[in-house]
């Protein structure tokens, strides 16, 4: 990646289309408010396209995000949005966050919520999912350093790049008007680590089982393919990382 001044940064992305890929010079940078009416257009875009209600069961917060109350980072080619990342500050966001992971009402303040991500299809197979959360995480810390946010069981792609951005399942539950959600948890402040010994597997479509096993002390961390389907893998965490080389 190339740096630039103001937290703007530039690299080639792969477009893929009818018969063809080509690498494409990118822009990413924060969300101003002359960018909020592309944004929305994008984003209700993209959600269209992929038409699942069970993903998508909320109106997203990006004008609020780029007013003061969040942050929303974007990718642009050839000056246009390819990509868009939420991240939501609203009171009322980060209190179900405070809620849902347990923490100190004294903490809201250190609360982000990890709004969403979304990705022109053209663009897709990039890890831009994976790159703009990184971004976005160096914008927020140490400022926000509780990050909360929630996928869907149906979600896998999403689920897998959540969980590879270091995040644990610490809870399954229904929000949003009764949609399944898995609620995410990382703490930038205090990295932990999960035992990969004597791991559960539960598959993903295992609606009931999922709070148990999390009631019994562990927390997913990794989802696998199957032969009976997509599972997501439980260890116990550690209260230490352990040395490494």
């Amino acid at each position: 990646m190339i740096s630039m001044p103001n937290n703007v940064q530039q690299f080639f992305l792969l477009r893929r289309g009818l018969g063809y890929v080509a690498p494409i010079l990118c822009t990413m940078r924060g969300l101003g408010e002359h960018d909020i009416e592309e944004a929305l257009y994008f984003h209700k875009r993209i959600t269209d396209e992929i038409g699942d209600e069970d993903i998508f069961s909320e109106e997203n917060t990006i004008a609020e995000s780029v007013m003061g109350d969040g942050l929303a980072v974007g990718v642009f080619a050839e000056g246009r949005l390819i990509a868009l990342r939420s991240v939501s500050y609203v009171r009322e966001h980060v209190d179900e966050a405070v809620e849902d992971l347990g923490l100190s009402p004294e903490e809201s303040d250190n609360v982000a919520v990890m709004d969403f991500c979304v990705t022109d299809s053209s663009f897709r197979g990039n890890y831009i999912q994976f790159f703009t959360y990184l971004y976005i995480e160096s914008l927020m810390y140490p400022n926000r350093y509780h990050l909360h946010t929630t996928v869907s069981p149906r979600n896998v792609f999403s689920l897998k790049n959540v969980l590879k951005c270091g995040f644990v399942a610490v809870g399954f539950k229904k929000k949003y008007g009764g949609h399944n959600r898995f609620v995410l948890y990382k703490n930038l402040r205090r990295p932990g680590a999960v035992s990969t010994r004597g791991r559960k597997q539960v598959l993903l479509r295992n609606y009931d089982y999922h709070p148990k096993v999390m009631a019994d002390g562990f927390v997913g961390y990794k989802t696998k393919l199957k032969s009976n389907g997509m599972v997501m893998l439980y260890g116990r965490p550690l209260e230490e990382v352990p040395q490494g080389v």
